[in-house]
């Protein structure tokens, strides 16, 4: 977690709203519990949800020694987590307008 952002990992979407100053990541991380790993396989993608601790600039993943998920990313492969905090649902009469506010992080590793 060294680059804020890294080359070519900026939000494309509301990018005016994008925010990559250290303390507001750790803040989002700090605060979440539950991550999203996403990595490939074989040519198959794989999002497996789990546990995780921040300590300084490390992600510690929880997860046995034995997963799949463990073993692929000791190999060194590039790797996606991403943590999101829904803060509150917007509710509309119809499902199509439903919208929700949250704060996510998307860190991208190898």
């Amino acid at each position: 977690m060294n680059n804020f952002p890294q080359p070519n990992a900026h939000a494309e979407a509301s990018a005016e709203r994008a925010v990559y100053d250290r303390e507001a990541v750790y803040r989002i991380l700090d605060e979440g519990f539950i991550c999203h790993v996403g990595f490939v396989v074989d040519a198959r993608p794989f999002v497996i949800p789990t546990g995780y601790a921040r300590v300084d600039d490390k992600l510690l993943i929880h997860g046995s020694q034995a997963s799949r998920m463990l073993r692929t990313l000791s190999k060194g492969i590039d790797v996606c987590v991403t943590v999101t905090l829904v803060d509150g649902l917007v509710l509309a009469r119809s499902a199509f307008h439903h919208s929700m506010n949250y704060r996510s992080v998307v860190v991208l590793a190898r």
